[in-house]
């Protein structure tokens, strides 16, 4: 596939430095990769360092399904006072699970409570009153705040310095720098040289990663005018739960994504509506 059509449908990860906005990096790749549109997944603080992936063209319309991933994230966090290891990595546990938190004031959602898991939060590292840790949250848990909550049981502490490493599986060995775009762009340009810049664009549908269903040419045609996925449309699938999210495909190509409105077993006994569908990815977007 030509380069151009690459960047009119595909993902880079950026390794985003710090001191600058995720708006502010979305803005200059789509700038200088010159995209009709762009977006990103997940929007860290101009202060948070870390991966972000940002969608070009008609990726952009994908990024629900990549934004909507657990976060990793390694940070410092500052106490007031130094504090014992075990009193810190007994404060951890507890702030482990089903947490309900309201937005800081520095966020530009709704300020309401709202729940929120911490998956694992990790003690790597204390060091006077500055403790390294590692957590991974759901989506839209905002680090900084959990710090300051835990610290209204010690005393008073606060986030120093944060890194998101993970947006899902999309790990921070996979992020690019800055300069590296820059330099590989310069390269395609001048030298027409598209090696390394084809190995930062990566198809959106990679880093969805849902269950697939592979549906025949007749259903997929019928997706693309707007029908909903039947069972006699499906060619084989992975297994699925009802309830749960798909990625669609057709001859090996992406299609679409849908909500299964059946289990595994009833789609493979049953008749009727299988899938609903959600997000159609039309070649022409």
């Amino acid at each position: 596939m030509e380069i151009t059509e690459l960047l009119k449908n595909s993902v880079i990860i950026i390794n985003k430095p710090p001191g600058h906005s995720s708006h502010e990096i979305t803005t200059f790749v789509k700038k200088i990769t010159g995209a009709a549109r762009a977006g990103h997944a997940g929007t860290l603080d101009p202060d948070v360092s870390g991966v972000l992936p940002v969608a070009l063209g008609r990726a952009t319309k994908l990024l629900q399904y990549i934004a909507g991933k657990d976060k990793t994230y390694v940070g410092i966090m500052k106490f007031r006072q130094p504090q014992p290891r075990e009193a810190v990595e007994s404060m951890f546990a507890k702030f482990t699970g089903t947490l309900t938190q309201t937005p800081p004031k520095i966020s530009a959602v709704r300020k309401v409570p709202r729940k929120r898991t911490v998956h694992s939060l990790k003690l790597l590292e204390l060091k006077g009153n500055l403790a390294l840790f590692e957590t991974k949250v759901d989506a839209g848990t905002y680090i900084r705040t959990l710090c300051e909550d835990m610290g209204k049981k010690c005393g008073g502490a606060r986030m120093e310095e944060l890194r998101r490493t993970a947006v899902g599986r999309i790990g921070e060995k996979e992020a690019s720098g800055m300069y590296d775009l820059i330099d590989a762009l310069w390269l395609l340009k001048n030298r027409d040289d598209d090696s390394p810049l084809r190995k930062m664009l990566r198809p959106p549908e990679e880093l969805i990663g849902l269950p697939k269903v592979h549906v025949k040419e007749s259903a997929a045609n019928a997706i693309m005018n707007g029908a909903q996925l039947a069972v006699p449309g499906i060619e084989r699938m992975e297994d699925v739960e009802k309830g749960g999210r798909v990625a669609i495909y057709c001859s090996g190509k992406f299609i679409g994504v849908g909500v299964t409105l059946m289990t595994w077993e009833q789609m493979v006994k049953g008749k009727g509506i299988a899938v609903k569908l959600e997000r159609v990815h039309k070649p022409e977007e």
